[in-house]
């Protein structure tokens, strides 16, 4: 079983209308919920906020039909590795293309970062996901768009990402 909702569920999800609260809160930058609290910055003018039960945050952007989201998952981690986590974010993904793939720091850990192209639904997409192993939990953060909006949107992604900073968590 994987960790996260499988990528078309979510994607599809995310363009479609907000469901269910998370049970977790994003107040001034922070987000915290029973088992992690991290800080993140907003992804800027023209996102708008989704409560979604698949995401601890979301957000859309109409004018880019992209969708944005962080994650975290503390329940029956594994001791996998980073490219393995990033390949259950991307079930449901057909003739998928790794663009580009990199470690990069993120909250004082190695974190990995990916651009994938391929197809959700017959529909092409482009995806950028940066996926983080810290203190017995995995964060994500994943963008789709549409090729054509996807460097648009990437800039959101950025932003997020380079505001992205796990707190210290207190139970394990």
């Amino acid at each position: 079983m994987t960790r996260t909702l499988p990528l078309l569920a979510l994607v599809l999800t995310l363009l479609s209308t907000a469901c269910c609260a998370t049970g977790g809160e994003l107040v001034n930058g922070s987000y915290h919920d029973a088992k992690v609290s991290y800080r993140l910055a907003e992804p800027g003018e023209g996102w708008r906020r989704l409560d979604l039960a698949a995401a601890n945050v979301a957000w859309f952007n109409d004018a880019l039909a992209a969708s944005l989201m962080t994650n975290s998952h503390c329940e029956g981690v594994k001791d996998a590795p980073l490219t393995g986590l990033t390949e259950d974010l991307l079930i449901g993904l057909t003739d998928r293309v790794v663009v580009s793939q990199q470690t990069r720091p993120c909250s004082r850990r190695e974190a990995l970062e990916t651009i994938v192209s391929g197809k959700l639904d017959g529909v092409d997409r482009k995806l950028a996901l940066l996926v983080l192993k810290k203190d017995g939990c995995v964060y994500d953060i994943v963008l789709g768009a549409g090729p054509e909006h996807f460097d648009a949107a990437l800039v959101a992604f950025a932003r997020v990402r380079d505001g992205f900073d796990v707190d210290a968590r207190a139970r394990r």
